[in-house]
């Protein structure tokens, strides 16, 4: 499937991987959406260097995890570009919650961004797109939904509800609608991971090194360009979960 001239939306899309997404879409011909929630500076720099590019973008903010902030991002979007082709949920909440110190405050706050956001952005535009007799939703899920790392317990589990629930809309959406998910290996680390946390995850790769969000980004453009690919779990993890 060409990509030229189609619009996309990447939740998340202000920077690190999301932004990576965002640039890769972009270089295959893509008009963008970029989500932020409270990344307004990152976004409008990333808008502004893909204007300087050639390329179409607009930025817009919403938390969510609001189902009423979500309705107005998916209508602006829409009043801006009339339709939206290729949706990434890539917004997610990452920190650790050790057993003994987490609060259910922490498990709510992950599940409403991570699970709830990506239920909001997935069935209020995919619902449009079967309307519209085509679309391809992409949800980035994690390798931690399928192996739990110790101390991220919410985060893992919301990632491995993610997988099952892009399979199952795979089925509900089809077949005017393709649904997959993306599962990233260690790729980049939250400022709180520590040290031995970081060297623990590489070197359960096979690659013995982590990934790079330009990787994930190649992996995304894959998915989005597939006309056969619905309900597919695409892994971008160094090996990492084979062992």
């Amino acid at each position: 499937m060409d990509l030229s001239g189609k619009v996309a939306l990447v939740t998340g899309g202000a920077k690190r991987v999301g932004k990576a997404i965002v640039l890769a879409l972009a270089q295959r011909g893509c008009k963008l959406v970029v989500h932020y929630y409270t990344s307004q500076t990152e976004a409008e720099a990333t808008v502004r260097e893909l204007r300087s590019a050639g390329h179409e973008a607009l930025a817009l903010q919403a938390d969510i995890s609001r189902e009423t902030d979500v309705d107005r991002m998916i209508e602006q979007a829409l009043g801006h570009f009339e339709r939206i082709d290729v949706l990434v949920n890539n917004a997610a909440l990452f920190y650790r919650t050790p057993i003994d110190t987490v609060t259910f405050d922490d498990w709510e706050r992950i599940m409403d961004v991570n699970l709830d956001g990506t239920f909001y952005c997935a069935h209020k535009i995919g619902l449009r797109m079967k309307e519209w007799g085509w679309g391809h939703i992409i949800n980035m899920a994690d390798v931690a939904g399928q192996r739990p790392w110790a101390d991220y317990v919410p985060y893992s589990v919301s990632k491995a509800c993610v997988l099952a629930f892009s399979q199952g809309l795979a089925m509900e959406l089809a077949p005017e609608v393709m649904v997959n998910a993306v599962i990233p290996g260690p790729v980049l680390f939250q400022d709180d991971t520590p040290q031995e946390v970081q060297r623990r995850e590489i070197e359960k790769t096979l690659v013995k090194r982590a990934g790079t969000p330009e990787e994930v980004a190649q992996l995304v453009v894959f998915v989005a360009e597939s006309d056969f690919s619905t309900g597919a779990v695409f892994s971008v993890d160094g090996g990492r979960g084979l062992l």
